[in-house]
């Protein structure tokens, strides 16, 4: 039976995540992604142009995959305070069930390897999570900042709290996550 092409695309994301984390994006070639990924190189280039290309792929493909995960249990219908737990609990959930692509994408989302293209089709991909800022906004339940501070206030909180974790510095048990996300909440609601 032959590999299907997702099975490779995925192996070239899993060996390209594993390496530039190891390496560093400069001492991570194509070669040594298509050895760690058990393909040949030109099968990576079937798929992307050059390790940019790659590397932008990968970022969305993270990316989507954690807000697929954030946005689980999530209706636009719900009431902004318990939405907002809800998506800040599965995004912690998830980073921390996935310390490589949180290093990853924190690594690289300021980057300029992070193309333009890139971070609008993010930002789409993000669109219900500005929405419900938006909404938290229009309702006025947040303090007077531009919604991109106040983003970044709650992506340094939970990026934080998941390094809590990870470090074994803090143990994020249901109580613990709970309170925390409270606190979030508080800093950021008027």
């Amino acid at each position: 039976m032959t590999e299907r092409p997702q099975d490779k695309k995925a192996a070239v994301f899993a060996a390209a995540l594993e390496l530039i984390a190891e390496q560093g994006f400069t001492g991570a070639p194509m070669s040594q992604i298509a050895e760690r990924a058990d393909v040949g190189v030109g099968t990576i280039y079937r798929y992307f142009a050059g390790k940019e290309d790659l590397v932008n792929a990968l970022y969305l493909d993270i990316k989507a995959r954690l807000a697929a995960h954030t946005l689980r249990g999530y209706s636009d219908r719900m009431p902004v305070r318990e939405a907002f737990r809800l998506l800040l609990g599965n995004t912690v959930r998830s980073l921390s069930d996935h310390p490589a692509e949180m290093s990853f994408t924190e690594q690289y989302e300021n980057s300029p390897v992070i193309t333009d293209a890139t971070r609008r089709d993010f930002s789409r991909i993000a669109g219900p999570i500005r929405e419900l800022f938006e909404r938290a906004g229009e309702q006025n339940l947040l303090r007077e900042l531009p919604l991109e501070v106040l983003l970044a206030i709650v992506v340094g909180a939970v990026r934080s709290l998941v390094k809590l974790q990870l470090s074994g510095a803090a143990r994020l048990d249901d109580a613990t996550l709970d309170a925390a996300l409270d606190g979030i909440w508080a800093f950021v609601e008027i």
